[in-house]
């Protein structure tokens, strides 16, 4: 059985909150789906600029590796959070 979970994360600035749904796929890998972000305000949305995927008309943190626990998937979606935070304010790539 597939689980799904959500959760928010606030930026370590505590400027901005994230949501996302932490969902387990059918090889027991997990994705982090984005249900929540700010606007990217202007900078490129395209998927390599902002490191997401897409699925079914809904955006995933894109990962290099599978994520084996939903521990991994909130690790890797709060840095992608803080990095897209950068992104947003300064334009910094990650």
């Amino acid at each position: 059985m597939n689980q799904i979970r959500t959760a928010y994360y606030r930026t370590r600035d505590g400027l901005y909150d994230y949501q996302f749904s932490f969902e387990q796929q059918s090889d027991r890998s997990w994705l982090a789906f984005i249900l929540y972000q700010p606007s990217y305000n202007g900078r490129s949305t395209d998927n390599h600029s902002t490191h997401r995927l897409s699925r079914g008309g809904r955006y995933y943190v894109c990962w290099n590796r599978k994520l084996n626990s939903i521990a991994q998937a909130k690790q890797v979606a709060a840095l992608w959070a803080e990095a897209t935070q950068t992104y947003i304010q300064f334009g910094t790539r990650f």
